[in-house]
C-alpha cells in the first residue's frame, strides 16, 4: 500500500506531523488558531497538508481540509496533486473523497508527464483505477476530452496507462483498462516512428497473465518495436539476460 510521506524537519508549527500521524484534534486546534496554515507547504518538496493526508490515508483529516475550502488540486514542487499521491499509495477512501470534491483527473505532473490514472496503473491499485475511470466517465472529462481519449492518455515518454500496467505486471489493471477502451496495440513511438506496445512491455516484464490478457484482446504478435523486435524476441532476450545474471 506504500508508506506515505514523511515530513520531519519541515515545520515548526507541528501541523504536518499531526496530519501524518492522523491526530485530528491537534490539526483542528492548529487550524482554528491560525487559518493561514491551510495553505502552508513544506519547505523543499512543497507538500501541502492535503498531499500528506492523502498519501498517508488520513481520510478524516483530508475531509476536514477539504471542508475548509482547500483546493483539491493544490500542487507540490513536481506538480503532483493529492489525487496522484493517493493513487500512488493505494488509498482508495482518499481517492473517492478527492474525486467527490471535484479533483481534476486530467492534471499532468512534471516528473514523467503522468496523470492520476498513470499512477494507479503503474502501482497496480485496481480499486483506485476503477474509481478514477468511473469518475472520468461521468464528469466533464467525458464531454470535453472524451472518455476513451482519457483512458489512452500518454505520459511524457508516450506510455499509456496500459503500457505501464503491462510493464509492471498488473493483470487486473490491464483487464479493466482494456475493458474501458484502452488500445491494445498502442505504440509508445510518435510521429510515425515505431515504439513498444503493451505486449512488448509485458514480455519484457515476464508476466504471463498480462500477456494472455493482451492476446485475448487482439494484441499483435508480430508488431515490431524501435529495435525491430517482435514481443517473442523481447521475451527471449529477457530470459537470456536473466539466465546470465543467475
Amino acid at each position: 500500500m506504500g508508506q506515505g510521506l514523511s515530513c520531519r524537519g519541515n515545520n515548526d508549527h507541528g501541523l504536518f506531523t499531526a496530519v501524518q500521524q492522523g491526530n485530528l484534534q491537534i490539526v483542528t486546534t492548529l487550524l482554528q488558531q491560525d487559518p493561514s496554515l491551510f495553505h502552508q507547504k513544506t519547505l523543499f518538496d512543497r507538500f501541502s497538508s492535503l498531499h500528506i493526508a492523502a498519501a498517508n490515508g488520513q481520510i478524516e483529516i483530508l475531509s476536514r481540509l477539504l471542508h475548509g475550502s482547500v483546493n483539491p488540486d493544490v500542487l507540490n514542487r513536481q506538480k503532483q496533486t493529492p489525487l496522484m499521491l493517493t493513487a500512488m499509495h493505494g488509498r482508495i477512501a482518499c481517492v473517492e473523497k478527492l474525486l467527490e470534491a471535484g479533483a481534476n483527473v486530467l492534471m499532468f505532473d512534471t516528473v514523467n508527464g503522468r496523470t492520476c490514472l498513470h499512477y494507479a496503473a503503474y502501482y497496480g491499485h485496481f480499486s483506485c483505477l476503477k474509481a478514477i475511470l468511473s469518475s472520468a466517465q461521468s464528469s466533464h472529462v467525458a464531454a470535453s476530452w472524451g472518455f476513451v481519449r482519457f483512458v489512452n492518455v500518454r505520459d511524457g515518454k508516450g506510455a499509456t496507462p496500459l503500457h505501464l500496467a503491462s510493464r509492471q505486471r498488473r493483470p487486473e489493471c490491464v483487464h479493466i483498462l482494456l475493458d474501458s477502451g484502452a488500445l491494445v496495440c498502442a505504440s509508445t513511438g510518435r510521429y510515425g516512428y515505431p515504439g513498444s506496445t503493451p505486449l512488448h512491455l509485458a514480455a519484457r516484464g515476464g508476466s504471463l497473465d498480462c500477456i494472455r490478457e493482451l492476446l485475448a484482446w487482439g494484441a499483435d504478435r508480430i508488431q515490431r518495436d524501435s529495435s525491430g523486435r517482435i514481443p517473442y524476441m523481447v521475451a527471449m532476450n529477457t530470459d537470456t539476460d536473466h539466465a546470465r545474471r543467475c
